[in-house]
């Protein structure tokens, strides 16, 4: 008797459970894990009868996105994991005074040699006369004091790539204007506002004006990056910057055909706020800058840390060209009459580490 109370109780536990799952209402994102969560999959016979019971399969994700407490549930086990048995990795991120890292210690060559080698195709089938310059963004592990964990070898990474990309592109090192609280504590970008050192740099090496730099902060909070999912218990700020140049300037979106201001606050509501940097993920984008008449251009051959830096070079610049070969092919830039590779124009390929360790997928 005792046995058939306890059976039936869980039993009992377990519908109320479910039936609660499906009638309270329903987060569209989940903030710690930056994606999507399943939709109630739409009642069909042929989804029952599928063999690869392809119906049942979308319920299940559905329950198991939706149950009720997940995201406390998801904090405990965190909790858990990192307080009581002190766990200070988990999968693949490791937690050191707050900041969250992203392990990555071996280097891979073939993917330097292919970011090489696609640097110097662009180099031979686009450019002339223009100014070249490349810089190499760090990740956070890099000021990481801690030798608990094995590191990169950015030195090997540096050389290497010294040696290979074009011998007119010039180098400009930017690793000591930055530290560890240059970067977010969950996610691996740079904070923006922490990027005047950096601005400095590039426009030395690139014999630009200095400018002023903006002052007007928007601030956005709490901000959930890229690693939070992994240890939820604390989050960030994230800041953007703007001025009167700024906020003047409008941004073409070659992919949506369409024109956009630099910051779009709705994109703070996506997935990854970090998209009110210029749209985020986005193949190519023209900024144009109406109050700087210099007529001057760059082309700005980039990864997600562009995204931040490429509104803090505006005032320089009449127009930006911002790449990512992410989205699109090289092959394919001849064919895009709104790239305008001039013989005067800069050109800087800026990519941050985490790419440049793992550049196969740009095309």
């Amino acid at each position: 008797m005792k046995n058939k109370i306890i059976t039936y109780s869980f039993v009992i536990f377990i519908s109320i459970f479910m039936i609660l799952s499906v009638i309270t209402k329903k987060d569209e994102i989940s903030i710690s894990e930056r994606r999507h969560l399943a939709n109630m999959p739409k009642f069909t016979l042929e989804g029952i009868l599928d063999k690869n019971n392809s119906y049942s399969n979308k319920l299940n994700d559905y329950l198991m996105d939706h149950f009720i407490g997940r995201e406390t549930f998801k904090k405990i086990k965190s909790f858990t994991s990192n307080y009581i048995f002190q766990n200070k990795e988990n999968h693949g991120v490791f937690e050191n005074n707050g900041y969250l890292f992203q392990l990555d210690y071996e280097v891979n060559n073939a993917s330097l040699k292919h970011l090489s080698e696609l640097i110097r195709e662009i180099d031979n089938n686009y450019l002339t006369t223009q100014n070249r310059y490349f810089a190499m963004i760090p990740d956070k592990n890099y000021y990481l004091k801690n030798n608990d964990i094995p590191k990169l070898n950015y030195e090997r990474m540096e050389n290497f790539l010294k040696e290979n990309i074009p011998n007119n592109t010039k180098w400009i090192d930017i690793k000591d204007t930055l530290n560890l609280s240059s970067y977010y504590y969950t996610d691996i970008h740079w904070k923006q506002e922490i990027l005047e050192p950096t601005l400095k740099r590039l426009q030395e090496e690139m014999k630009l004006s200095f400018t002023t730099f903006p002052t007007k902060k928007n601030e956005y909070s709490p901000f959930y990056g890229a690693l939070y999912g992994k240890y939820p218990k604390m989050d960030d700020v994230l800041t953007y910057l703007t001025n009167e140049i700024i906020e003047n300037s409008s941004v073409y979106n070659y992919e949506k055909k369409s024109f956009t201001k630099v910051y779009q606050e709705k994109n703070l509501n996506n997935v990854d706020s970090y998209d009110i940097f210029l749209e985020g993920p986005t193949p190519i984008l023209i900024i144009d800058n109406p109050i700087q008449k210099n007529n001057k251009s760059l082309i700005m051959f980039r990864d997600s840390f562009g995204s931040s830096l490429a509104p803090l070079l505006i005032e320089n610049y009449s127009k930006i060209t911002l790449i990512d070969l992410r989205y699109v092919s090289s092959k394919m830039l001849s064919e895009i009459k709104e790239i305008d590779l001039r013989d005067d124009s800069d050109v800087l390929f800026l990519y941050s580490v985490p790419i440049i360790n793992n550049s196969f997928a740009l095309k």
